[in-house]
């Protein structure tokens, strides 16, 4: 039989089958059935190509949306609060809560609802207000999903709870008998550090600043990099606690002016701190940092700065998203830590 009557015979089956199901596309595009799920649902991590190709056949096999789980898609709107971090960079922020908000779009035919809302890092009071609100219908919640700015007090919130409400830390670790997203701060840190002691040659100078613990990284980034960093032969100045921006600058220009000083690493504010800083005093200078930001991009692009280890924070977001999907309609409460993958960032694969 000609391939294209064959085709067209195999699809008017397909039309007569009473219910057209997301198994039988993907058969037919001989692609995964989370592929297609992915595509009908608008996810981004699908390539427009493939996309446009599964619903194109989709349309074509008159396959209808609302069958999508339609168990699933009949029941009640399921409420997760998502209480989110509002960063001093705004990228972290952005992203976690582009990632939410993909899962959100991908999934909204289960009646899932996400609700999302940033407080300021340093403002974890705040956090704990609005919690206690949301705490107070806690019958009509159903997840929730929080950046925890006050660790002890949240727990503490938290514990009355456990059980009835489903519960995911994310970027930072509330505790470990609760699930949790994000990555291996201290890992990222030491691989920062991996990477310095592999630009900066032996008893070349390097210069650690301490701008304290943001409550959700920086800290650990600093214990990681000086763990791994004093297995080297680099001679290291500090750490030396500066705590605010201004200090900071005032202390490099101090000690580059007092040493020949080859390497600088930074565990908080350092794209604010290298945006506003004299350039000619980091010329030469071997400098790695943690996360991403269009300013971060740029002192890349001009060289100041060498690399930079980022997280993949949309992805925790999402991921984040997902995980509490599958807690609540599916019941899969056996996760404890989804480590985030870290990217290393230079000049070369900064548009990969």
């Amino acid at each position: 039989m000609d391939d294209g009557i064959k085709e067209a015979n195999e699809i008017k089956e397909l039309k007569n089958l009473k219910r057209v199901t997301q198994k039988e596309i993907a058969k037919r595009l001989g692609i995964s059935r989370t592929t297609v799920a992915r595509a009908i649902n608008g996810s981004e991590f699908i390539k427009e190509e493939t996309k446009s190709k599964i619903l194109e056949l989709a349309s074509e096999l008159n396959y209808e949306k609302n069958y999508i789980g339609s168990s699933l898609a009949n029941q009640k709107e399921k409420i997760v609060h998502c209480l989110v971090a509002d960063s001093f960079n705004e990228f972290y922020t952005s992203e976690i809560i582009r990632g939410l908000n993909a899962i959100h779009k991908e999934y909204s035919i289960y009646n899932y609802s996400l609700k999302i809302t940033a407080t300021e890092i340093h403002s974890p009071d705040k956090q704990t207000e609005i919690l206690k609100d949301i705490l107070s219908n806690a019958e009509n919640i159903h997840g929730l999903i929080i950046t925890p700015l006050n660790k002890e007090v949240i727990y503490n919130m938290l514990k009355p709870y456990f059980g009835k409400i489903n519960i995911i830390s994310i970027g930072t670790r509330l505790a470990e008998n609760i699930p949790h997203v994000g990555p291996n701060h201290m890992k990222q840190g030491s691989i920062v550090a991996g990477i310095v002691s592999n630009i900066l040659r032996n008893d070349e100078k390097l210069l650690i600043i301490d701008n304290g613990d943001d409550k959700i990284s920086s800290g650990m980034y600093l214990e990681g990099f000086l763990d791994r960093i004093k297995n080297t032969n680099i001679e290291i100045l500090g750490p030396i606690f500066c705590g605010n921006i201004e200090d900071s600058i005032h202390t490099i220009k101090e000690m580059c002016a007092k040493y020949d000083i080859k390497g600088i690493y930074i565990n908080r504010y350092a794209q604010e701190i290298y945006d506003i800083i004299d350039k000619n005093i980091l010329n030469g200078k071997k400098i790695v940092t943690h996360g991403m930001a269009n300013s971060i991009k740029s002192l890349i692009k001009s060289g100041i700065i060498s690399f930079t280890v980022m997280e993949e924070v949309f992805l925790e977001g999402y991921n984040a998203g997902k995980i509490m999907f599958e807690m609540i309609y599916k019941k899969n409460k056996n996760i404890n830590w989804v480590v985030s993958d870290s990217k290393i960032i230079f000049l070369e694969n900064l548009y990969d």
